[in-house]
């Protein structure tokens, strides 16, 4: 009997990930402090982070949140990270008496609060629990890792395109790593992946998308752009469906496009309003915000402009020198810093990644040569778009090395370009399911190893 890839993810995502989620140390993931600092703004009403003075972005809220986060500040981003030794006792109940202060999550704060729903659900559910600010954390990870484990389950479970491919790279140690914590990353991942499948669904089959499915689309590509606005080229997608497969092609195909333009023209002007560069910063505060200096994202704009061959010849040159690093880290970097499995592991990986990649069950659907390059062009769309955000925020004005290309921006974005890819059936069905599963199961074993070995 065969197993569905869809069941397979969910077993063994399930299981490595309840284990990631206590094995990995809190705030140990990228900007984990200030997106729990977040989340509990969002929590108690606050949708948007709050200036003050003009050069501080954070929000008030319970002191008992800066003494948790504090704990960990020493040995978050150490070389040797060990985090056996911390007293977590003081942290069990709620302490509705707390002293209120500002605290900063600079980084995030001009986000939109969408980006943590299911976060701020799992710790709002603790507040009302009358739950501690370490309870509130966990609930935190863990509503957040649910979210995400049951949408890509039911990604895999619709798509009739890719399954293996998108059970392997669901349950690649770095993505288990990164979607066990209290990342910002997580429900926007999720939501993309959905996508894929849905717009695949349509794409290549004769599933016919109704006026309750297309309701439901406007809203998952709306999140998916407010959350992180270089996807959305993912929209364009809609144009690939046949029009015999929606309701009224014309209508709805247009509508979901100028949403998505209203949403670009409104929030990109109002998010950039929000976000305070390093040199502008409170500079009591601002090295603890993830800043860097130098950065001012409209002369940065200014300059990509008026010196177009330049950025072109800085962005070449900048993901050809990070490529290795940028690859580890999407295959198998885990935690803060640079924490990463074995890099024979990562090279197993990838080699079987290429071989899911390039092969297609028997009687799977497949994309036409049109589809694969309209799928190309949208993951390159999605790659420009990103690039250019990253230089503008983490990079000086005319730097000549577009800086922080790290492999999870690009969770959302290879899936495209290994999709497009030609297909050949080259392996039987029962040893495509095999090895995925296997290699998978290896590389997480190896993760929680690693995990082990790092922390503890």
């Amino acid at each position: 009997m065969t197993v569905r890839p869809s069941i397979l993810f969910l077993i063994v995502a399930f299981l490595f990930g309840s284990l990631s989620i206590y094995l990995t140390p809190p705030f140990q993931s990228p900007d984990e402090t200030n997106h729990f600092h977040r989340v509990i703004h969002i929590s108690e009403g606050h949708l948007m982070g709050k200036k003050l003075d003009g050069n501080r972005l954070g929000g008030v809220m319970d002191i008992d949140a800066l003494s948790f986060t504090q704990l960990y500040d020493s040995i978050r981003k150490s070389d040797h990270p060990k985090f056996k030794n911390i007293d977590e006792q003081p942290y069990k109940k709620d302490n509705p008496n707390a002293q209120k202060i500002f605290i900063d999550f600079a980084n995030v704060g001009y986000y939109s609060p969408t980006v943590y729903i299911p976060q701020v659900l799992g710790v709002g559910l603790a507040k009302v629990l009358n739950l501690g600010i370490l309870d509130q954390f966990y609930i935190g990870r863990w509503s957040g890792f649910l979210a995400w484990l049951l949408i890509v389950f039911a990604t895999i479970r619709i798509t009739p395109i890719g399954k293996n491919l998108l059970l392997f790279l669901g349950l690649l140690p770095a993505s288990i790593s990164l979607h066990s914590t209290l990342s910002g990353d997580v429900f926007s991942n999720a939501l993309c992946f959905l996508w894929f499948a849905l717009m695949l669904r349509a794409i290549r089959s004769d599933h016919f998308i109704n006026w309750k499915e297309w309701a439901g689309l406007m809203i998952i590509i709306s999140l998916i752009t407010i959350n992180k606005l270089v996807y959305f080229p993912l929209a364009l997608m809609i144009f690939m469906i046949p029009s015999h497969n929606i309701v009224k092609p014309l209508w709805t195909k247009g509508l979901l496009i100028s949403l998505v333009v209203f949403i670009l023209l409104s929030w990109i002007p109002y998010s950039k309003s929000m976000f305070i560069p390093y040199d502008f910063y409170d500079v009591a505060y601002r090295d603890a915000q993830q800043l860097n200096t130098g950065v001012r994202p409209d002369e940065q704009f200014r300059y990509i402009i008026s010196h177009p061959f330049s950025f072109v010849k800085t962005v070449i040159v900048s993901y050809v020198e990070s490529a290795p690093s940028t690859w580890s880290h999407y295959v198998g970097k885990f935690g803060w810093e640079k924490n990463y499995i074995p890099f024979s592991v990562i090279g197993l990986l990838t080699i079987v990644l290429v071989g899911i990649s390039l092969s297609r069950m028997k009687n799977e659907l497949s994309l036409t040569v049109l589809q694969r390059i309209q799928i190309l062009e949208i993951a390159f769309l999605m790659m420009a778009g990103f690039t250019v955000s990253i230089y503008m925020q983490w990079s000086p004005v005319g730097n000549d090395r577009v800086w922080s290309l790290s492999g999870r921006y690009f969770i959302s974005i290879i899936p495209l370009f290994l999709l497009a890819l030609p297909k050949y059936e080259y392996l039987k069905e029962w040893k495509l399911n095999q090895w995925a599963f296997l290699f998978s199961v290896l590389g997480l074993v190896v993760l929680l190893w690693s995990m082990w070995n790092r922390f503890y």
